[in-house]
Parts: structure tokens; C-alpha cells; sequence
């Protein structure tokens, strides 16, 4: 039985569909797998961008408005004049905007004049504990949330008020209704952020202070019980919160002017939607590919075989000698059969490209240039679990005084810097990452803890010596742990080389700390006389 033999363009086309879908799969699959975490991370990091934003706005806000009662407690001089009290309190109220209610109250917490008059509160004593705070501090004052004489929820700022003499009159106050529309809810209102994202205040207290859904101010937030540590201590960060039952994506920043934060909750499901969205797209992108790659295939195929076929009809008419001399003269298949083989090399080196970048561009930190979170860990997956392996943690002191004093340009300058640094004086095969913001994650192969402590310490004196940009001198806090401190699990070590790098902060900053295998909580750390 004959073989069955298919037309070169066939082939050629079979080849090309096979090998264009093959790679598209491949490197859909690779793209969704990388995509997902690159979405989650960048959702978190937009999280708690957009809530220190909305943090400074409202930091903002209380500022003027506590401006607005100092400005107003130095225009009061007689309390006496009960006319001059109403007239300021209403002029307060009604000009700034700022408060749903203004009270002035005597030294003796008696109510002296009010804004607006129909809260019927005048020659009234107040007892709650913000009044009682304004007279003892005798300071300006925001109080925490609670429940006003006349029945509303409330936020109240004080001012006090002072004689020319220096003698403690009163004070006068402001109220934000927290239940109803306010300034502070329009403020914050008039913020959008995408993603689907839901904003809430809320103060120390853990109660709500303001929720997209009015109904939800003054109840206490859903927070786990395990964010609860991180909560008190960092000024602002991000954690993923499983216990509703769904994942919730939340960044949080800290007020300033109060002890309030601002939390940016998104759920895991927009990590699905934007993932779908990229997907889609991709998809129809290398449909394009494939279908313009198909066009070109038989375009080329058939210019193969058009002289191919000629040449095959004419040996079929011709004679053997005239045949043989035509193909020895002509060649034709070592031409086309070369031309063939470049144009497919061209094609897969195209095509091993485009994945060779979108792998790096996931890898590497696209400041520095060292490697990224993901990087690393791709990295260490490399090494021998139980080699002798050490880590360097290294963080920053005091670089938010750098990006606050010159700016987030000069604060990206100094980061280049310091990763030149790290670099030069780290050696090849050790593995040097921005693991994010100012901290920095180095990884010494078959390094044992002296070798890596006289390297951590060289980083560190290195980095005091050198004069950045806009002349900036800063130090260093490191930790270091080996990896037979933590049962060859790499992401053990890594937490020891962080808590051995909270050790140096928590001891003076500018110093090198090494986990101690035998106290967890106590880290081993040499003492240095800088404390910068």
C-alpha cells in the first residue's frame, strides 16, 4: 500500500498552526500563572497608595478646621458679651462650612452661646468626656466618636480660649455629625477609586467613623484578630483578610492629626476580573498573531512550491540526462529548503523573545534593576535547600525623612545608589533583591555567618561613608540568619533575617544584627555606638 503523501503546503501550514498554537499556549499559561500575583501585589500596593492619599486629604481637612477655631477662640475676648458669642459662633458655622455645630463653653463646662441656636443647649452643663477632655487639656482637641447631648454621633474638635491675661475662659467647639451629611462626607465623597475598592474611616476605638454606607458609621470593624498587631504598630501597610469567608485585598494608612486610619478594602474578585480582562485581550492579540502568521505561511508556501511543482513538471516531460542536468544546474531544493529554515528560525526566535521579556520584566525591579520579589524566589529555587545558605535583610533608616525632605526623585536616586552598592560589593553568584519600598534582601550561597557578617558590616560602613544625591548621608539596619538556623525552609530564613533586622531598628538603627537560633525573639545583636 502506497504511502500517503500530503502537498508541501499542507505540511507547511499543519506545522506552522501547530507550532504558533503550541507556544501561544504555553505562553498564556505561563502569563496567567505570573499575571495573577503581579494583580494581587499591584492591588494591594493602589490600596495603600490611595489610602495615604486619602489620609493626607483628611489630615488636611481637621488642620483647617482647627485653624478655623483658633482663628475664631482669638476673636472671643468678653464672655460676657452673649451677642459677640452667637454672632461668632453662627459666622464659625455658617462661613467655614466646616462643622454641622459650633458650642462656645465657659471654664465650668456651662454652654455660653450656640450654632445653630435650635440645639437649645445654652446655660446647659455639659458632662460628656470630649468636654471634660477640652477643659482639663486645655489644648486643641479632637475627641473620639460618640454621642452628643442632642442625640447625634459625632466627632467634636475644641480650641481653647484664653484671656489677654492668660487666663482659661472656655473653649469653643466644633461638631462633625458623622450619621448625616457632612464636609468630611462630602470630601470624601468626591474621591473615586476603581477597582471596586469599598473606603472606610475608622477610629481608635475600631468603630466607624465614615463608610460609603451610611448605616455602618459607629459599628466596630470586621478585623481579624491576627491584623489586629499589625494594625497598632505600622503607620501604613496592607494584609489580606480571609475570615468572612472571602478574600479581602485591604491597604491602610494613619492619620496624623488624629488617631484615625483610612482602610482601602478590595475583594479577591477583582483579582479574577482583571486577570479575565487581560486574558481576553491576550487572546484575541495572539488570534491576530496566529492568523497573520497563517497568511504569511501560505504566501511563502506557495512561492516553495510553484517552482518546485515547475520543476517537477518538466522532469516528467524531459529526458534523464537533460533532467539530471536542469537539478544539478538549478538546485532548486537546497535554496528553498534553506530559505524555509531561516524564515522558521526567524519565527521562534520571534516568538522566544517576546517570552524572554515578559519573563525579565516580571523578574526585575524596574528601579534598580536588581531583582524583584518574584525574581527572588524563582531564584532560590534553584539552590541546594541544604547548603549552607545565608541572608541579609536590610532596610533604610529614616527613608521616609528623605522622600518627605527632597522629594520621591531624589528618594528613587538614593535607592539606584544603594542597589550599585549592594551590587559591587556582593559577589556573582549571591542573589541581591528590592524586596520593596527601602528594604533589600540579599542571599549568600555557601556563605557561612562570619563570612556574611563581615560582608553585612563592609555594606553597612560603605553605605554611612558615601555621599548620595543632594548630598544625603544615611545608614543602615541589617539582619542576618543562616539557613541551618531554620531547618533548610527558606521562608523561615527570611523571616529570621527580618526580625533580626527589627532588632537593629528597635536597638539604634545603623547597626548588624544576627538571628539567635536559641531566643527566636531575641536576635543576637552586637551594639554599635552610632545610633543614627
Amino acid at each position: 500500500m502506497p504511502r500517503k503523501r500530503y502537498r508541501l503546503r499542507t505540511f507547511m501550514l499543519s506545522l506552522s498552526v501547530g507550532g504558533v498554537l503550541m507556544t501561544s499556549i504555553l505562553l498564556l499559561s505561563a502569563l496567567t500563572l505570573v499575571q495573577k500575583e503581579n494583580i494581587e501585589n499591584s492591588l494591594l500596593e493602589g490600596n495603600i497608595a490611595y489610602a495615604r492619599k486619602l489620609a493626607d486629604t483628611t489630615d488636611r481637612y481637621l488642620s483647617t478646621a482647627q485653624q478655623e477655631l483658633a482663628y475664631s477662640a482669638g476673636l472671643i475676648v468678653d464672655f460676657q458679651d452673649r451677642k459677640q458669642l452667637q454672632a461668632e459662633a453662627d459666622r464659625l458655622r455658617l462661613q467655614s462650612g466646616f462643622f454641622n455645630s459650633v458650642l462656645v463653653v465657659k471654664a465650668n463646662a456651662v454652654v455660653a452661646a450656640t450654632s445653630p441656636e435650635s440645639l437649645s443647649l445654652v446655660g446647659m452643663q455639659l458632662h460628656s468626656p470630649a468636654s471634660q477632655q477640652s477643659i482639663i487639656s486645655r489644648k486643641p482637641f479632637i475627641s473620639q466618636p460618640f454621642t452628643s447631648a442632642t442625640g447625634n454621633y459625632i466627632v467634636f474638635l475644641s480650641q481653647p480660649i484664653f484671656s489677654q491675661q492668660g487666663q482659661y475662659e472656655g473653649y469653643i467647639g466644633g461638631s462633625i455629625y458623622l450619621k448625616k451629611h457632612s464636609i468630611l462626607s462630602e470630601i470624601l465623597g468626591q474621591h473615586f477609586y476603581g477597582n471596586q475598592a469599598e473606603v472606610s474611616i475608622v477610629a481608635a476605638d475600631g468603630r466607624l467613623i465614615y463608610s460609603h454606607a451610611p448605616s455602618a458609621v459607629g459599628r466596630l470593624l470586621d478585623v481579624h484578630q491576627a491584623h489586629l498587631t499589625l494594625l497598632s504598630k505600622a503607620k501604613s501597610g496592607h494584609f489580606v483578610d480571609h475570615h468572612t469567608g472571602k478574600a479581602h485585598l485591604i491597604g491602610f494608612a494613619s492619620l496624623q492629626q488624629a488617631d484615625w486610619k483610612v482602610f482601602i478594602a478590595g475583594t479577591s474578585d477583582n483579582v479574577s476580573r482583571i486577570l479575565k480582562e487581560t486574558m481576553i485581550s491576550a487572546f484575541w492579540i495572539t488570534l491576530a498573531i496566529i492568523v497573520l502568521a497563517n497568511c504569511a505561511v501560505i504566501y511563502f508556501s506557495a512561492r516553495i512550491s510553484r517552482p518546485l511543482e515547475r520543476l517537477a513538471s518538466f522532469t516528467r516531460t524531459a529526458d534523464s540526462e537533460t533532467a539530471l542536468r536542469q537539478l544539478a544546474q538549478l538546485e532548486p531544493g537546497y535554496q528553498e529548503a534553506e530559505r524555509l529554515r531561516e524564515a522558521v528560525s526567524q519565527h521562534l526566535a520571534s516568538m522566544t523573545m517576546q517570552v524572554s521579556l515578559l519573563t525579565n520584566e516580571a523578574m526585575t525591579d524596574p528601579l534598580t534593576g536588581l531583582l524583584n520579589r518574584k525574581g527572588f524566589t524563582t531564584q532560590i529555587k534553584a539552590l541546594n535547600p541544604l547548603g549552607n545558605h545565608s541572608v541579609i535583610a536590610i532596610d533604610i533608616d529614616h527613608f521616609k525623612h528623605i522622600n518627605d525632605h527632597y522629594g520621591h526623585d531624589v528618594g528613587d536616586a538614593v535607592l539606584i545608589s544603594l542597589g550599585q552598592i549592594l551590587r559591587l560589593l556582593t559577589r556573582q553568584n549571591d542573589i541581591v533583591c528590592r524586596f520593596g519600598g527601602e528594604e533589600f534582601i540579599i542571599l549568600l550561597p555557601d556563605s557561612n555567618l562570619n563570612e556574611t557578617r563581615v560582608v553585612a558590616e563592609r555594606i553597612r560602613t560603605v553605605t554611612a561613608e558615601t555621599s548620595f544625591a543632594e548630598g544625603i548621608h544615611l545608614t543602615l539596619s541589617a539582619g542576618i540568619a543562616t539557613l541551618s538556623d531554620c531547618s533548610a525552609d527558606f521562608r523561615q530564613l527570611l523571616r529570621q533575617a527580618d526580625l533580626a533586622m527589627y532588632k537593629a531598628k528597635n536597638s539604634g538603627r545603623n547597626r548588624v544584627c544576627t538571628y539567635d537560633s536559641g531566643n527566636y525573639q531575641q536576635p543576637e545583636c552586637p551594639s554599635k555606638n552610632d545610633t543614627r
